[in-house]
Parts: structure tokens; C-alpha cells; sequence
């Protein structure tokens, strides 16, 4: 398979996340052209279902069933285009369209890789898995729902390559996040006589105050060493009905991201007890159950994925390369983070590029990220033996 051509294809299946726009296809197309993909490589393919229309797909290539296997995974989904789309362009060295960053333009590399592998001898190379995984972009539940079928296959995965873009630099730490509403509520009155009522805006406004005070400035002053500080935001308000009644309720998103080694019931927690003190001040300000709860991950330093990830990305880039860490989540909050499978997030393009409004992905990247994961999975076999 030339690269370019399968990315091209690729990022021409739209596969706009439905939860995000509901509008959107969501994942069906691009789960069957991938099933039919691996499929035409060798490797047995199930699906899925992980909701209505949005199936999972997860390709195996036996390998040397003595040796823990390597599971690469790759989201299917894409977040909504700007109005009008992003045309799909090649152009100076570079291929423009939604997805092509985020991340069609590993998920290609990574399927062309896994061709080369397959004319390794099979005692000679492990048993490489390839899950394409749905809904990343909104709440990960796909790669919640591969845990189970992964667990069936009864292989004992090693470490797995998760796609995304780093400018093929290896991550082996990065943020999870919790996302809930805060509600405020009021008393509805005519505004010329706003001393009857209560108005649940200005709860609330103190209230994201009070958090940005005692939990946003506090973190600010604290960093993973690896995957930086982790924030509380404000994403997402609304309230009123009229520009003339005292508004009784109010709706906010919190978006926390979680660093490794905390959890989403310490974050959850830690929002609770700011908002208890704006509760005693009269302020009727409660917090819903998350609807996003990931944990923040951290693969260790001498893993075997790790040290597999950087030689490669060190052959591919012509100097030395220590795994590092990013702020944002990917699909091992659910891999390692509930799973316990050691990971690290690896792929072409940058995150700058990624969800923009033309999205690009430079092909010399795509072309040495093939290279990169052909590598990792070359190498993935136990020390002393040679494929």
C-alpha cells in the first residue's frame, strides 16, 4: 500500500463524531474500510458495537504466542469540520482535510507498517493487534469498550502505540479529565424589582470565581514534570430567559484536567469543598455526577514499549530521544489507566495542527512514521532474540 494514497482515502471517509454533531456520520465507514484493510493483510477482524452505527474494530496477526503481543490503536473518529468542510488538498508537502492530523495520518502509517510485518516468519515477530476505536474526540467510550474483547483474546499484551500527533516524539505521561455541569439556582422576579428575586447567574458567577481562586491558582503553581500543569475551566455557561426577569437558574461546564497520579474522585472531591463554602454562603450551587471521568497515565521510564518507541523515533529523527509527556488525554486514560496496559502515544503531525480550521499533516512525517512503528514492532520481541 503507498501511504499517501491510503491517507487520502482515508480522510476523504467522513467520520465526524455523531455525539458531537448530530449530523455527523459518526464512525460505520471508516470501521468497514479498516475491517476490510486488515482483513486483506491477514488478520482476523471483529467488530464491535459500541453504540447504535459506531462499532469498534480489532484485527490480530498471530505471532509467536510464547512472546507478549503489541496492540497498536488509532480513534476512527474526527471532531466537526467548519462550515463548508475542509477540502481535501495535497499540497507543498503537506495534505490538508479533517483528520488528516488527528489522526488518519497515523492510523495510514500504522496500517502500511503492519504490511511490512507481516512478512516477518510468524515465530519470528509477535502477535500484533490493531484496534480502531470510536468516539475519542467525545468521551472515549470505545476504548472503555475494547477492554473486554481485548481481555478475550487471551493473548498477554506487553504494551500497546496509541495514535496520536507528537511530531513522532514518544509519550509515556499525559492528563486525564473530569467534566461535569455546575447548576445554580434562583428566584425568578422582574428585573425593576430584582431585590425579590435571586439570580442564579450571579451564583454562579461567584462560584466559578471561588474555584478559579482556590483550585485554578494552586494548580497554576504545581506541574507534573512531564505533562505539565493541570487546569480548571470554565468551558461552557448559560442562563436567563429575558433581559428583563432576574434569572433563577444557570447551567456552567467545568472541564479539570487530571494529572497522573490523582484521581477524578480526589477532583471531584476538591470542586465539592469550594462549592460546600459557597452552599453556607447562600449560594444554591451543586455539581452533577462527571459525565467525563479519565484518569490522568504514566507509563514507566524503562518499559518495554518505551524503550522500543524510542530507538525507533530516534532512528527516524537522527538524534536521541527520551519519552516525555503532553496536557491532553488520549485513549490510554482507558488502556493503562484502566487496563493496565503500558503504553505510549506516538504518531506524525502536530497537536497545534490538529482540530483547526485546515487541519494538514506533513507527508514526510506520515512517510517516517511507517518507519517508526515498523520498527517498534520489529523490536518488540523478547532480549536476545532476533526476527
Amino acid at each position: 500500500m503507498d501511504v499517501v494514497d491510503l491517507l487520502v482515502e482515508l480522510v476523504g471517509i467522513d467520520s465526524t463524531n455523531s455525539t458531537l454533531a448530530p449530523d455527523g456520520p459518526g464512525e460505520a465507514a471508516i470501521a468497514a474500510r479498516l475491517a476490510e484493510l486488515l482483513d486483506g493483510l491477514g488478520f482476523g477482524v471483529e467488530t464491535h458495537a459500541v453504540a447504535p452505527g459506531r462499532p469498534n474494530v480489532l484485527g490480530t496477526l498471530a505471532g509467536n504466542p510464547a512472546w507478549p503481543a503489541l496492540l497498536f490503536e488509532a480513534h476512527l473518529d474526527t471532531v466537526p469540520s467548519p462550515p463548508g468542510g475542509i477540502p481535501v488538498e495535497l499540497e507543498g508537502g503537506r495534505l490538508t482535510g479533517r483528520g488528516a492530523c488527528d489522526c488518519k495520518g497515523a492510523l495510514a502509517a500504522m496500517l502500511v507498517a503492519l504490511e511490512r510485518v507481516t512478512a516477518i516468519a510468524r515465530d519470528a515477530r509477535p502477535t500484533i493487534l490493531l484496534a480502531g476505536a470510536v468516539d475519542e474526540e467525545s468521551s472515549m467510550t470505545g476504548a472503555a469498550a475494547l477492554l473486554g474483547p481485548l481481555a478475550e483474546t487471551g493473548v498477554t499484551i506487553g504494551g500497546a502505540v496509541i495514535a496520536e500527533p507528537t511530531s513522532l516524539v514518544p509519550v509515556r505521561a499525559h492528563h486525564g479529565v473530569v467534566r461535569a455541569a455546575l447548576t445554580a439556582h434562583g428566584r425568578a422576579a422582574h428585573a425593576a424589582k430584582a431585590h425579590l428575586g435571586v439570580n442564579a447567574v450571579n451564583a454562579m458567577a461567584r462560584a466559578i470565581t471561588a474555584l478559579d481562586d482556590h483550585v485554578g491558582r494552586r494548580l497554576a503553581a504545581t506541574a507534573h514534570p512531564l505533562a505539565g500543569p493541570a487546569l480548571l475551566n470554565a468551558t461552557m455557561i448559560r442562563g436567563g430567559t429575558a433581559p428583563n426577569i432576574v434569572p433563577d437558574a444557570c447551567e456552567a461546564i467545568v472541564d479539570r484536567r487530571t494529572p497522573p497520579g490523582t484521581t477524578p474522585g480526589e477532583v471531584v472531591a476538591e470542586i465539592e469543598a469550594v462549592l460546600e463554602q459557597r452552599r453556607r454562603a447562600g449560594d444554591d450551587v451543586r455539581l452533577g455526577a462527571p459525565f467525563v471521568a479519565l484518569p490522568g497515565v504514566e507509563t514507566p521510564a524503562d518499559a518495554p514499549v518505551v524503550a522500543a518507541a524510542e530507538r525507533a523515533a530516534a532512528g527516524a529523527l537522527g538524534r536521541a530521544v527520551a519519552a516525555g509527556g503532553v496536557p491532553f488525554a488520549t485513549d490510554a486514560c482507558h488502556l493503562l489507566g484502566r487496563g493496565g496496559i503500558e503504553c505510549v502515544v506516538l504518531g506524525p503531525g502536530s497537536i497545534d495542527q490538529a482540530h483547526t480550521a485546515d487541519e494538514w499533516v506533513d507527508l514526510a512525517e506520515v512517510a517516517a512514521a511507517v518507519d517508526v512503528y515498523e520498527a517498534i514492532a520489529r523490536s518488540f520481541v523478547p532480549t536476545g532474540t532476533a526476527p
